[in-house]
């Protein structure tokens, strides 16, 4: 419904032809009316071809960032791995085939690759049957670095076992993410899950028809899920209504689900093994028989910021710091003439790929000569609730994100309004006058509605903007007649 922003572009018109009045006056008349009483909100706005802040409100006060923090993981993914940059899964063996007989190992290795599918894995191993072989007369081997900690510090505990929080491991299949349906049923309810999904769940959970969808938070209706060991869930509850839902499970331990996975296409394809096993390096001299490569990095990233997606935006997070600090150890090495080779670095680098991963980070916005002292990355993704950003920072960023060659192609993978990713149709931005002329990133959890990047304004300019806006109530954010953000987004489209 846009009446209430267009009620506010004619309080614009007024204050415009009353007196005349610069960019900084005119946002800040108008800031005066649209700001919310109740959230904080911090504001960066500037003129991409004066290369000028034009407007800035709290631009120093460090938020939360939300999702709008995967564009800091796009610069440094962009900077430290490349635009060639891609995952590779592979199958290998040691020892000789021979009569349908592989004589030795076979190993499987994973790299963290958050796009791989049990399709994926079903054609490499494929390939083995079209070597002949049948039998194996050692072991299977999964091949990964340990992840210790596969959740970030921050991570909200009731969002772990949703898929958008699913475990960031170096074992991903399918993003560590389980389909099911929940039916009701004469007792209470039953779990649908299909065959090749190697969990086990239960449910006492109950369907009550007498309560509206709507009306179920107040009837204190809700499902309640309890994670076990060996990938076991536990369905307890209320769910308003009679009729089938479908959930989306993040699987709590990859390994032990990548196991199942690959037990399972080896016995379809007919192959013979003695058992499977997890490691997380192998020495020993291997053929490669199989690889399955990811698409490269500006696919990934397009993904990434088209759909917000976590898994993606915290497997880069740690592929960086791997990368970023064996850089550092290796030149490190070099100058002391002890050259570090990649089994050394394999013995050597910390297992915390959060940790490290968001230590590289900070060291490269440095690097790029961004204001980033201050703020604290935890993770890629934005989930936690530990990460502080400022809108100045985040300025930075977009506008070295329009002045650096190497990194203008990310401003083209952002969603635009009206037409593509979170933005196709989000209301107020997929409507004019707004729709077609923002292509930003945003950034929204419990609180938290943020947004940042760039708007084609109607006087013929381009303005980089970051609106943080935390403290949002979810009663408030159902009160309100629009988003801040729309408004203040109007307001600039307005500027004369």
């Amino acid at each position: 419904m846009p009446f209430p922003i267009r009620a506010l572009s004619f309080t614009v018109v007024i204050l415009a032809m009353s007196f005349p009045v610069l960019a900084n006056d005119y946002l800040t008349n108008m800031m005066n009316i649209i700001s919310p009483s109740q959230s904080q909100i911090s504001v960066s706005v500037w003129d991409v071809e004066s290369q000028k802040n034009i407007y800035t409100l709290n631009d120093n006060t460090l938020m939360l960032p939300a999702s709008i923090q995967k564009l800091i993981t796009a610069v440094a993914a962009s900077h430290q791995l490349g635009k060639d940059f891609h995952y590779e899964t592979q199958i290998t063996h040691d020892g000789v085939i021979n009569n349908n007989v592989l004589n030795g190992n076979l190993y499987i290795h994973f790299q963290g690759d958050p796009t791989l599918k049990r399709k994926h894995l079903d054609a490499l191993i494929l390939q083995l049957k079209q070597k002949g072989i049948s039998n194996i007369s050692g072991d299977v081997y999964l091949v990964a670095e340990e992840s210790k900690q596969t959740r970030a510090p921050g991570w909200a505990w009731d969002d772990l076992g949703i898929c958008y929080a699913a475990p960031v491991s170096n074992y991903i299949i399918d993003r560590n993410c389980v389909k099911a349906t929940l039916t009701p049923s004469k007792v209470a309810s039953t779990v649908s899950i299909k065959s090749i999904y190697p969990i086990t769940m239960t449910s006492t959970a109950k369907f009550d028809q007498t309560i509206d969808v709507k009306e179920a938070q107040k009837h204190f209706c809700e499902l309640h899920m309890q994670r076990f060991d060996n990938n076991h869930y536990q369905i307890d509850g209320c769910y308003p209504g009679n009729k089938s839902i479908r959930l989306a499970i993040a699987v709590n331990d990859p390994s032990l689900y990548s196991k199942g996975v690959i037990e399972d296409l080896l016995q379809q394809n007919k192959i013979n093994y003695l058992s499977i096993n997890t490691v997380s390096k192998v020495n020993q001299p291997q053929t490669v028989i199989a690889t399955h490569q990811s698409k490269p990095l500006p696919v990934l990233l397009k993904t990434m910021l088209q759909k917000s997606d976590n898994l993606i935006a915290d497997s880069l997070l740690k592929q960086i710091g791997r990368q970023y600090f064996f850089q550092y150890q290796k030149q490190l090495r070099t100058e002391q003439a002890a050259p570090l080779d990649e089994i050394q670095w394999n013995n050597t680098v910390p297992k915390d790929g959060f940790l490290v991963g968001a230590k590289a980070i900070e060291h490269i916005m440095l690097e790029l000569g961004l204001p980033y002292i201050e703020a604290n990355i935890v993770d890629g993704s934005g989930l936690s609730r530990y990460n502080l950003i400022t809108a100045h920072q985040m300025m930075a960023l977009l506008q070295l994100i329009k002045t650096d060659e190497q990194l203008n192609y990310l401003e083209t993978l952002l969603p635009v309004s009206g037409e593509s990713g979170t933005l196709k149709y989000k209301k107020y931005f997929n409507q004019p006058p707004l729709k077609s002329e923002v292509a930003a990133k945003t950034g929204t959890m419990m609180g938290v509605e943020n947004l940042a990047g760039y708007l084609d304004a109607d006087n013929g300019k381009q303005y980089a903007f970051v609106i943080i806006e935390n403290g949002l109530s979810p009663k408030a954010k159902k009160a309100r007649l629009a988003p801040f953000s729309a408004l203040l987004l109007q307001t600039l489209n307005d500027l004369p």
